[in-house]
C-alpha cells in the first residue's frame, strides 16, 4: 500500500537526519529534494553564531530549498551538503513537503519572526509544597487546554504549542501572521478567564493566582532531545521570552502585562498597519473577541468578554493610555503597558480581571501617559 511506502519513506529519512544530527552536535539548515532522495545541509551547533551572525534570514521560515538556494547556503557555510539516497523501491512515493519539513525542523533551528508569545506565571509557587506545585500546574495546564477547546470551536486558528518554565508556562502559536497573533492574545482571555472563575468556586489552593504577560517579538525554535532523538514537542528562547521574563518578574499578582512591541505585519490585506504596536492590536484583537459570546467557562456562561489598555480620564470623558517603563536586574529598560479585562457573565455581577490603573501604586515602574492612536480601525476602548 502507498501508505506503508510513505512511512517507510519517512522512517529511513528520519533515521538518516538522525545519524547526521549526531545526539545533537548538529543542526539541519537546509535541504533540497532530488530524484534519488534529499540533500541536507548539517552544520555544527556551535558555528551556527559565527556563520548567521549576518545571515539570520536562512533561519526564518521553512529549510527548504531550491539546488541553487542549497548552494549557496553552503558555500556561506564552508560544508557540502549530503546526499540521502533513498532505496530504489520506495523513491515513487508521493511525500508531501510537509512531511518532510516537519522531520527537518526537528533536527535544526528556526527564526520565529513577530511571533506572539504568552508567559503564565504561578504567583508564589516557591511557597507550595511540592504536591501543591504539581496541582497548581495541572490546574493551570487544565485552563489552557479548556481554552484551546473553546478557541477551536470559535474558529480561531490556534496551533497550540507550550513549554514549562517551572513555575509556569511559555505559550505560542504555530500559525503565522498577525491573525494568528490575534488569535493568540484572546486564547490568553480565555485562560485567564477560565482561572478567575475557577478560583471563585474552589479551593484557593489548588487553584493558582497568575500574573502573566503578552509581547511580539523574534525567538528561536528548537527540539530537545528525548533519549538520542529529537523530542516531539519544542521550546523557545530569544528576545520575545527574555523581555517576557522581565515583564512578569515585575509584575504584581494578577496583573496582566502587554509589551511595547512594534511589529511588522504582511500579508492578509493587513499592510495599512504595519508596522504595528499594542494600542492597534488591541483594537483588533477586542474585534476578534466578539466571536466569543455566550462562551462557557468552568461551568459558567460569559456573555463577553473585553479587554482595554488602563489609562486615565480626560476632561472631555475620554481616556488615555498609560504606558510604564522600569528597569530590570541588569539594568535594561523596557516598556510595558497594563491591561484589564472585564467578563460580563449570564447569571452573575461582572468580574474584573487584572488591575486597574488605581491599583498600580506598588507597581514598581515610571508611568507615562500617551494618547490613544486613531488609525481607522475605530476608537480604542480603554478605562482606568
Amino acid at each position: 500500500m502507498a501508505s506503508d511506502k510513505i512511512r517507510q519513506y519517512l522512517k529511513f529519512v528520519d533515521d538518516e537526519l538522525n545519524r547526521l544530527w549526531r545526539l545533537g552536535r548538529n543542526a539541519i539548515v537546509a535541504w533540497s529534494t532530488v530524484d534519488a532522495g534529499l540533500e541536507v545541509l548539517a552544520v555544527p551547533q556551535y558555528l551556527l553564531p559565527n556563520l548567521f551572525a549576518n545571515h539570520e534570514e536562512i533561519l526564518v521560515g521553512t529549510a527548504r530549498r531550491t539546488r541553487e538556494e542549497l548552494s549557496e547556503v553552503a558555500d556561506i557555510c564552508e560544508i557540502e551538503p549530503y546526499r540521502i539516497i533513498v532505496p530504489e523501491s520506495l523513491r515513487d512515493c508521493d511525500v508531501g513537503d510537509r512531511s518532510l519539513e516537519y522531520l527537518t525542523r526537528r533536527f535544526g533551528i528556526t527564526k520565529l519572526t513577530n511571533k506572539a508569545v504568552i508567559l503564565f506565571d504561578i504567583v508564589g509557587f516557591s511557597h507550595y509544597s511540592p504536591l501543591e506545585q504539581v496541582t497548581a500546574l495541572n490546574s493551570l495546564s487544565y485552563s489552557i487546554n479548556v481554552a484551546y477547546q473553546r478557541a477551536i470551536e470559535h474558529g480561531l486558528d490556534v496551533s497550540l504549542c507550550y513549554s514549562t518554565t517551572g513555575d509556569g508556562f511559555y505559550v505560542w502559536n504555530r500559525s503565522d501572521g498577525i491573525d494568528a497573533n490575534v488569535d493568540l492574545f484572546c486564547f490568553l482571555m480565555l485562560v485567564l478567564a477560565d482561572n478567575t472563575l475557577g478560583r471563585r468556586k474552589g479551593i484557593v489552593t489548588t487553584i493558582p493566582e497568575l500574573r502573566s504577560g503578552f509581547h511580539i517579538g523574534d525567538c528561536y525554535e528548537y527540539f530537545q532531545a528525548e533519549g538520542a532523538r529529537p523530542g516531539t514537542g519544542s521550546y523557545i528562547v530569544g528576545d520575545a521570552t527574555i523581555q517576557l521574563a522581565r515583564m512578569v518578574d515585575k509584575a504584581m499578582p494578577y496583573q496582566i502585562l502587554i509589551g511595547d512591541f512594534n511589529a511588522s505585519a504582511s500579508g492578509n490585506g493587513i499592510s495599512a498597519i504595519s508596522p504595528y504596536g499594542a494600542p492597534q492590536f488591541l483594537m483588533r484583537a477586542q474585534e476578534r473577541l466578539r466571536v466569543f459570546e455566550d462562551v462557557n467557562l468552568s461551568r459558567e456562561k460569559v456573555v463577553s468578554i473585553k479587554c482595554y489598555l488602563t489609562g486615565f480620564e480626560q476632561d472631555d470623558g475620554s481616556f488615555n493610555v498609560c504606558r510604564y517603563e522600569f528597569a530590570d536586574k541588569h539594568g535594561f529598560s523596557h516598556m510595558v503597558y497594563n491591561a484589564k479585562v472585564n467578563l460580563h457573565r449570564a447569571n452573575g455581577a461582572e468580574i474584573f480581571l487584572g488591575r486597574m490603573t488605581r491599583d498600580l501604586d506598588t507597581f514598581d515602574a515610571s508611568r507615562i501617559e500617551t494618547t490613544a492612536p486613531d488609525d481607522g480601525f475605530g476608537d480604542i476602548l480603554t478605562t482606568a
